[in-house]
Parts: structure tokens; sequence; C-alpha cells
């Protein structure tokens, strides 16, 4: 039986959301404080570490010794309710799925389950939410996160689907066995298993993916 391993940030919500772009400025903001630099420093530094590390917050541990609680604290602070709307048109189709469904989040917990309970979608997810923690600060698309994930459920890579915005993250789930549903918009690449332009076209892509058909 296939599980579904299922990224939040612009997976589960669009892109365009505000929410995420609130959580740059504030990691911004963040590093601006720490290291007493301008605004256009901080900002050369958070991408550059993203770029390194994989998350921002990893550069900032190994280079700067930093608390990752007191930054994720700070970082997911931001004002869920006014910039996510609850999906029940996607809750339901979700419930449709026969496979168990997991969370698999660079984010913190907390804030993951916010999220979810906000878009309606908490009680379709299997829990624990595995997060960053979880992961021992080990982010996708490192392959630790990815042996997290399956050792604590106890899973194969070929028993998985995962469903991220992420071409790296997907590659490595590539490199485990797991198939790959892509969401966003634009030319997928031929070595995913399916491609899903908006948040709302997820269900779909994975019912053709397991061969089941949605019920309207």
């Amino acid at each position: 039986m296939k599980v579904l391993l299922f990224d939040l940030d612009c997976t589960l919500y669009p892109p365009e959301n505000d929410i995420f772009l609130s959580m740059g400025i504030r990691i911004t903001e963040y590093i601006q404080r720490l290291l007493n630099i301008t605004q256009a420093e901080a900002a050369v530094i958070r991408d550059r570490y993203w770029k390194k590390y994989g998350l921002t917050l990893i550069g900032l541990i190994r280079n700067h010794s930093i608390d990752p609680e007191d930054f994720l604290h700070y970082v997911h602070d931001v004002d869920i309710e006014k910039n996510i709307k609850p999906n029940p048109d996607l809750a339901k189709k979700l419930t449709q799925i026969p496979l168990k469904k997991i969370l698999f989040t660079n984010s913190c917990r907390y804030y993951a389950g916010k999220v979810l309970y906000v878009l309606g979608l908490f009680e379709c997810f299997e829990k624990p939410i595995i997060d960053i923690r979880h992961m021992q600060f080990f982010p996708k698309p490192h392959p630790n996160a990815y042996k997290t994930i399956l050792n604590y459920f106890q899973l194969t890579g070929d028993q998985c689907i995962m469903v991220d915005d992420s071409f790296d993250n997907l590659k490595t789930a590539v490199s485990f066995g797991m198939q790959t549903i892509w969401v966003g918009k634009g030319e997928c690449p031929k070595f995913f298993d399916g491609h899903a332009a908006r948040p709302d076209l997820i269900v779909d892509e994975i019912m053709q993916l397991i061969g089941i058909k949605c019920a309207s």
C-alpha cells in the first residue's frame, strides 16, 4: 500500500499567498538583528545559506551557533488566519484518497499544524507531523531527512508518493525510489510521475497515478 508524503508551504496552499513572503521578511530581520548588518546584507546571507544548506536556519546554526528554537519562534510568528483561507474542497478530495497522508515539512510542527487547521486539513493527516526538529535539523533535500521519515513510519521508498513544489526535494525522493508529483506552474521534468499546476489539482493527479477515479 502506498503512503503519501506532502510538503506544506506552496504545496497545500498557493505560492501567491503572502504568508511565505512574510516569513522570508522575518528571516531577513532575524539575520539583520543577529549580525547587526543592513537589510540588504542580511538578504544576501539568507539566500546564500538557503542555496548552500537547503535551509537558512542550518547556515545560521553552523556558522553563528544560534539557538534554533529562537529562530523558529521568531520566523513563524506570522498571522496565519489573515493570509490563509479554509479549503473545504481540498479537504473533501483528500478524504477520497484511500492512502495514509503524512506531512513532511522543513518548517516547525506548531506552525505546520496551525496552517493545516486553518486550511481545514488537520484531520486528513497522520500524526506526528514530520518537521525540521524531527529531522534533527537535516532539511529536505538532505537524504537524512528522508531516512528519518522512512525509518519512523517503517516504510521503504517504493511505498511512497511524494508531493512537493521543490525540484530538489523531489529529485532526492526519486533517488529513494519514491514516485513524485510536482506542484507548480511551468513545464514538468519528465522524471517526475505527475504534475499539478496548483493545489486544488493535486488529488486528481494522485488518483490518476494510483489508478482510482476521483468522485465528483
